[in-house]
């Protein structure tokens, strides 16, 4: 029989558990911070526009890290809403919650277009 790995969040360490939480998401966020900083080392050797081109990825950074960082907001709060309703049995107020983060996304979604 496969053994699942799986946190046990009632009763395991909370130090041990935030590590394991935590290191996907740091892993994550280094990779994505490397392979900007690999981008930007290509976009810069490219001829005639490679300066220009690099404002324009200097730019448009901040406003991905925006639209990445209400994404996690809306996906981690969904997420966790739903997870109290699951527990709680609370099918009623489950569906409520997830429409609210869905209609958040779909009204977000525009804002940043």
């Amino acid at each position: 029989m496969k053994k699942s790995s799986q946190a046990d969040f009632g009763t395991g360490s909370i130090g041990k558990l935030l590590f394991t939480m935590a290191v996907p998401a740091i892993t994550a966020q280094i990779i994505n911070l490397l392979y900007n900083i690999v981008d930007r080392m290509y976009i810069g050797h490219i001829p005639v526009i490679g300066a220009t081109a690099l404002t324009g990825v200097g730019v448009t950074f901040p406003i991905i890290t925006l639209i990445t960082a209400f994404s996690s907001l809306i996906g981690m709060g969904g997420a966790a809403r739903a997870a109290i309703f699951m527990g709680g049995g609370n099918s009623r107020q489950l569906l409520c919650g997830v429409g609210l983060h869905f209609s958040s996304a779909h009204h977000c979604h525009p804002i940043f277009l």
